[in-house]
């Protein structure tokens, strides 16, 4: 029930929301609708992929763990670095792996960790790979997690000429200029059969942006060349010592 009444309202804001076709600003603490964009009327979102890899998890034993019936679903991790700006652009998206036996099964959300206090732009690709984008984000208050909500579930049936439904690329737009796989992502989902039950899938190594490293300062460097000098003379002396 409570997730119809926010499709419900949802759908409203989405319907009005549907003409925007840039990414929206994500702040800690806050949401926004997520509507489709392209590189045409984007060209920042165009770059070099620096980074395209397969997040897997075990398979969703549904409707308990002692079921034989089982979903899976894999998260392509990949981020882009703009042409323009030469920032880092995240872009997972929700992959179908399978579905034996289990009926009917709704994707609702997906989660996001480790984004931190970085500025984020939110938005997903029209112009790639995937049936559907979602509709609603919301940020944690400390920034670190971000929720994309799918007012519309991403549906995948078990029967070979049943829906099987992927995502869209999400494009998060930061303003990092480097990135390391050390985020976590979950998905959460529904069973047709059981509405009030939710499923969730959690995965490691999810791309999240970062600083640049910071380079070591000039007197620390002269620092250690200093002992390294140091140690080597006396490494010299000892072996005429021993020799």
């Amino acid at each position: 029930m409570k997730h119809f009444l926010r499709t419900s309202i949802l759908a409203g804001g989405i319907a009005l929301a549907a003409s925007m076709a840039q990414s929206a600003p994500l702040t800690a603490g806050g949401s926004t609708f997520v509507t489709g964009t392209t590189s045409a009327a984007d060209p920042e979102l165009a770059g070099i992929v620096q980074n395209d890899d397969i997040l897997t998890t075990s398979l969703l034993r549904v409707p308990d763990p002692s079921s034989i019936s089982f979903v899976g679903f894999n998260i392509q991790n990949s981020v882009t670095e703009s042409d323009t700006q030469g920032t880092m652009i995240f872009g997972p998206r929700i992959r179908f792996t399978a579905n034996v036996s289990a009926g009917n099964f709704l994707i609702d959300s997906l989660r996001l960790f480790g984004y931190g206090d970085f500025a984020t732009d939110v938005a997903y690709r029209t112009d790639g790979l995937g049936d559907r984008g979602p509709s609603f984000a919301d940020r944690s208050a400390d920034g670190n997690t971000l929720d994309f909500d799918f007012a519309f579930p991403l549906v995948v049936g078990n029967l070979s000429e049943s829906i099987k439904e992927e995502s869209h690329f999400l494009r998060i737009k930061t303003e990092a200029t480097h990135f390391e796989n050390t985020g976590r992502a979950t998905i959460f989902g529904r069973h047709v059969d059981y509405p009030d039950q939710t499923f969730r899938l959690d995965y490691s190594g999810l791309a999240v942006p970062t600083l640049a490293p910071v380079p070591l300062p000039a007197s620390f460097l002269l620092m250690l060349g200093g002992f390294g000098a140091f140690f080597g003379l006396r490494w010299k002396k000892l072996g005429k010592t021993y020799g």
